[in-house]
């Protein structure tokens, strides 16, 4: 698959793109390879060029915003162009449109609306029920599926469910994937890759990715299998041989954070734990106490910034400070 986002607002960094990280966890874990992301802003001929290039070289498009009531919401447009036909509008949308505003204690739909109820020729639509603007399914030459749907996190996640996601497991019937994390402290991603190289390149099922992030390297570990215990029975072999290599640079393989586990351990060995914040400004301390229960081995912080604090606060000598 490939998920193409539409709105000039993704370009421009007003708002970041979770819709495809959502789309692409979702329809991964129905066995579903999405290969590539694209976004395009709110142009009829770059969004047209969009979907023909990832329907060059996909299965399913899937594309997400644009089909709102305004002049700059030209999705169904585009699928009109890709698919040479033109709009019809659908009575029956009309009238869900007018009972949805109805609903909203409206007495007068903006005119506008009732693009919403226009679909080309050799579409199919899919009713909402959060928002009022339809979703759009049609199969352009060659086989390839495309979809549209709604850029409101809500509304797409409402017809992914209800639809998209059911109709391309029951088209796929390859089964689930799985995956497991092992996140790591105390070692770079590259000293981390160099250990496990050997399974990184010797595995195409289950395969390794590596994920860096500050103080951290997570190790991901997929598998496919028509059963979710087949998934576990592959992965389980390699994760081990992962914790023996790393040892105790592996401080979780649950869906844990760094602080959630500290946690875990101090309470797990009736530890507590007070800390003394300079730089940080009590970042430590924050992390800490983000974590139900952190009470149970969380003392507290200090947070002293300037070296008056330290001294008055902490009682650390001028000298020292020195």
């Amino acid at each position: 698959a490939e998920i193409v986002a539409v709105g000039t607002e993704l370009l421009l960094g007003q708002i970041a793109n979770t819709n495809a990280r959502w789309m692409s966890e979702s329809l991964a874990a129905i066995g579903v390879d999405v290969l590539r992301h694209q976004a395009v802003g709110d142009n009829l001929e770059r969004i047209v060029e969009a979907v023909r290039l990832a329907s060059s070289r996909a299965d399913v498009v899937i594309v997400t915003g644009g089909l709102g009531p305004t002049q700059d919401d030209i999705t169904r447009d585009a699928f009109g162009v890709l698919l040479g036909a033109h709009m019809v509008r659908h009575p029956e949308l009309e009238e869900m449109l007018r009972d949805k505003f109805r609903s909203f204690g409206r007495r007068e739909m903006p005119e506008s609306n009732l693009r919403q109820a226009d679909v080309p020729v050799g579409a199919k639509y899919i009713a909402p029920s959060r928002g009022t603007a339809p979703g759009l399914a049609a199969e352009l030459p060659g086989g390839v599926r495309v979809y549209a749907v709604p850029g409101v996190p809500e509304e797409l996640v409402e017809m992914m469910e209800g639809t998209i996601l059911p109709e391309l497991a029951s088209a796929t019937g390859s089964g689930v994937v799985r995956s497991r994390v092992l996140r790591c402290a105390g070692i770079g991603e590259s000293a981390l890759a160099e250990r496990v190289d050997d399974l990184f390149s010797g595995s195409a099922n289950p395969t390794i990715a590596f994920l860096a992030s500050s103080g951290e390297v997570k190790v991901r570990i997929t598998a496919k299998a028509t059963t979710v215990s087949e998934a576990d029975a592959l992965i389980e072999p390699v994760a081990e041989e992962i914790r023996r290599r790393l040892g105790d640079e592996v401080f979780t393989v649950a869906d844990e954070s760094l602080e959630e586990a500290v946690v875990r351990l101090l309470a797990g060995s009736r530890e507590r734990l007070a800390c003394a914040e300079s730089i940080t400004g009590g970042g430590v301390g924050a992390r800490i106490t983000s974590v139900p229960g952190a009470s149970e081995a969380f003392i507290g912080s200090a947070v002293v910034y300037t070296n008056e604090a330290k001294t008055s606060v902490l009682g650390v000598s001028p000298q020292t400070l020195e």
